[in-house]
């Protein structure tokens, strides 16, 4: 970190002020001093890729502060095909494409400035994007949020055409499950300790059941989805109208996925990463849920809600529920107690009981799915 740190405070002030003049939408503007600094310390999947620039400038009448953030995409040394789900160029791919200036209704992502391609890397400007919403959202803002994604998503079953680009992320939960290591996963001793037969029972016939349930998420309607969109990556904020409006930050997982399953993040992994108590996770489900299918509706959509109500379910128990038993190895394990206690405030076994309850609730999704299924097809 301290390499890059070094690396960016010397950068070319010209990069800096082509920046700020787009962020300002002033073409004069003369950026007179500037800082750089970590964005934040919270990130999991790049947590030293996000920089913030900010300082003063000239804007022709008067001195004004600015900012403005780095995003620093990190090349990997596996060269994996554009559609898996951890191919590392896709957020750069997608501020080249333009897709996301014109998101439908109140759903808003970053503008991006610039961006520059290296041998090891990509460099993406971007907005600094500053919300006044509460640290912990209230029940109100997921639903909020939910009614968002239902519009955003209704645009894509209602006449306007899916993005067709080959590095936008598919069937990225099989991507998942590659990451697992069933035996291991479940010889974990907080596995072995808390699990019951019982639920261990259900979990097995999930697992083996697992194909159906993918062919069941590429059987519905699809949508451009953006793949993560829980608690961290999300923000309101007021427009120019004074409406409010929904930010996604990090679109690096977005790609095409079926109707409703955009609320498996917005629910279940906000709760798996303690945004919302996992006990708690009915009481979201309803709220969510609901929000969702009256913004789909309100939107111009009118299909059967069973089928959205099928996306959510099987998305929901593919990925929180087949993938929990690596949670313990890779978050609750004391080799990670510093870097769970760092992201989500707890680890070990307190963190493993917390999110006990997103197992359960996850096969109960499964269970629902199934009656869903036989309703359906």
């Amino acid at each position: 970190m301290d390499d890059v740190l070094e690396t960016l405070r010397a950068i070319d002030p010209e990069i800096l002020t082509n920046v700020v003049r787009q962020d300002l939408n002033n073409p004069a503007f003369e950026v007179t001093e500037w800082t750089v600094q970590r964005l934040s310390d919270k990130g999991i999947a790049n947590p030293d890729g996000l920089w913030l620039f900010s300082g003063w400038g000239n804007n022709g009448k008067a001195t004004e502060s600015w900012s403005a953030v780095l995003k620093i995409l990190r090349r990997e040394e596996q060269d994996l095909p554009p559609s898996d789900l951890w191919y590392w160029k896709r957020e750069f791919l997608l501020a080249q494409s333009g897709l996301t200036e014109n998101l439908p209704r109140q759903v808003k992502a970053p503008r991006f400035y610039d961006c520059e391609e290296m041998p090891e890397s990509a460099w993406l400007w971007m907005e600094h994007i500053e919300t006044h919403d509460p640290v912990r959202w209230a029940l109100d803002d997921y639903a909020f949020a939910a009614y968002q994604l239902g519009q955003w998503n209704s645009a894509y079953l209602t006449g306007a055409s899916l993005p067709d680009g080959n590095w936008l992320a598919r069937q990225h939960y099989r991507t998942w499950l590659d990451w697992m290591n069933y035996e291991k996963d479940w010889k974990h001793p907080l596995n072995q300790k808390y699990v019951s037969e019982y639920v261990r029972e259900r979990y097995d016939r999930l697992w083996n059941e697992r194909e159906q349930f993918y062919e069941v998420l590429e059987r519905l309607p699809q949508v451009f989805s953006h793949f993560d969109c829980h608690r961290k990556n999300l923000g309101i904020r007021l427009s120019k109208e004074q409406e409010k409006e929904l930010i996604i930050l990090d679109w690096a997982q977005c790609g095409i996925g079926a109707i409703g399953t955009e609320l498996n993040w917005l629910v279940g992994m906000s709760s798996a990463l303690l945004e919302w108590p996992p006990s708690e996770l009915p009481a979201l489900d309803t709220a969510a849920f609901q929000s969702y299918i009256r913004g789909l509706q309100e939107a111009g959509w009118s299909g059967d809600i069973d089928i959205v109500r099928l996306g959510y379910v099987t998305m929901l128990a593919v990925f929180i529920g087949l993938i929990f038993p690596g949670f313990a190895r890779a978050w609750c394990s004391p080799e990670n107690r510093e870097f769970a206690l760092q992201i989500l405030g707890s680890a070990e076994e307190e963190l493993f009981l917390k999110g006990l309850p997103m197992l359960n609730y996850a096969l109960d999704c499964a269970d629902e799915a199934r009656a869903l299924m036989q309703k359906l097809y």
